[in-house]
């Protein structure tokens, strides 16, 4: 799925949180108003999805998959009907509009923060106010992310992130631990189980208040060396091996033809060079929060050293290093998930 903002379809309080893109609004808006002027009103629906097979005598049979193509309906800057995803028969689409009717009485207290698209609309986020905090000594604008994916495999999600005002990168939480995170699976009831928000935003109010002591004891013990590799092995993981070379790793000269052997090793030797690739990619993103680590602990002499410095150390890796731009995966996506790995070890030293 494109990570990029979908058109201009970014609308930002006072200015943009975590991008450059879209339009700036001042005034208190409720979801309705913001989905509206960040153009993100735009309907989808499900169709079924069918097969065209072509016949040796020219004509064509038009066979049922089973399956469902999820269609956004044309806009003006892509005016097509647009398939975002092909699904199973039990999706069900909850529309932008049905969700921002649910979340409006929710901006009275949380007030919308940030609103846009991604792709060609298969996924659309907000974000709203949920006040401000210290943490590890630093003041932290917090704020409470609503997405909806319409992958076939995403959900509609929430969770908790707090941006660090020195340098407005996203402290994504590690989800899990935290109990903050919150999915609702697109099944005929999605529309129903929707409705939770608004008890569910009551209890998010006491997450919060259970993440900010979480992260803050990440600032109160030492750790070493050894623990500062865990953390960034759980971060970046050893690269995979490509699983054309796991098995040709499994054939030898005597299980295929001379010639079959000629050419797979060739295959091979490409297979190899590009794991070396990945490997090396790997090492240099590491070595990258390795340094970034260093120079906390430089800067911040009082935190140095600590599991809240490694962590640091990540997020910002994760938030500025090449690709970012433009890109919202730092919020949800790979790199939000390499923060959540990140914190749930360094959090662990703590435990």
């Amino acid at each position: 799925m494109p990570a990029s903002i979908f058109g201009d379809r970014f609308l930002g309080r006072r200015e943009p949180a975590w991008h450059r893109l879209g339009e700036v609004f001042n005034e208190p808006l409720t979801m309705t108003q913001a989905v509206e002027r960040a153009k993100i009103d735009f309907s989808i629906d499900k169709h079924p999805a069918y097969a065209h097979i072509e016949n040796e005598d020219g004509s064509v049979d038009v066979v049922p998959t089973g399956n469902f193509a999820v269609v956004r309906e044309p806009v003006d800057d892509d005016p097509i009907h647009r398939i975002l995803s092909i699904v199973g028969k039990e999706w069900t689409p909850i529309q932008t509009k049905t969700l921002a009717k649910m979340l409006d009485p929710i901006t009275e207290k949380y007030p919308v923060e940030t609103i846009g698209a991604l792709g060609y609309g298969e996924q659309i986020f907000m974000t709203l106010d949920a006040g401000e905090s210290k943490i590890a000594g630093e003041d932290h604008n917090l704020y409470y992310l609503v997405t909806d994916h319409r992958t076939g495999v995403g959900s509609l999600q929430m969770a908790f992130t707090p941006v660090r005002v020195v340098c407005q990168n996203t402290l994504t939480s590690g989800l899990s631990s935290a109990k903050v995170n919150v999915r609702l699976t697109h099944t005929r009831n999605i529309e129903k189980d929707a409705e939770w928000f608004m008890g569910l935003f009551g209890k998010m109010t006491s997450a919060k208040e259970t993440v900010i002591p979480m992260m803050d004891s990440l600032a109160t013990v030492k750790i070493e060396s050894k623990d500062v590799e865990r953390v960034l092995t759980s971060a970046y993981p050893d690269a995979s091996k490509p699983r054309r070379l796991s098995i040709s790793n499994q054939i030898t000269s005597d299980d295929v033809p001379k010639e079959v052997w000629t050419n797979l090793l060739l295959d091979r030797k490409d297979l190899v060079e590009e794991w070396e690739r990945r490997q090396d990619r790997v090492k240099a993103i590491r070595s990258g929060a390795k340094d970034r680590f260093h120079v906390f602990n430089e800067e911040h002499s009082n935190l140095a050293n600590t599991p809240w410095a490694i962590w640091q150390a990540v997020v910002e890796t994760e938030d500025y290093r090449k690709g970012h731009k433009d890109s919202s995966t730092a919020l949800f996506g790979m790199r939000a998930e390499t923060k959540a790995r990140a914190f749930q070890t360094a959090y662990s030293f703590v435990k």
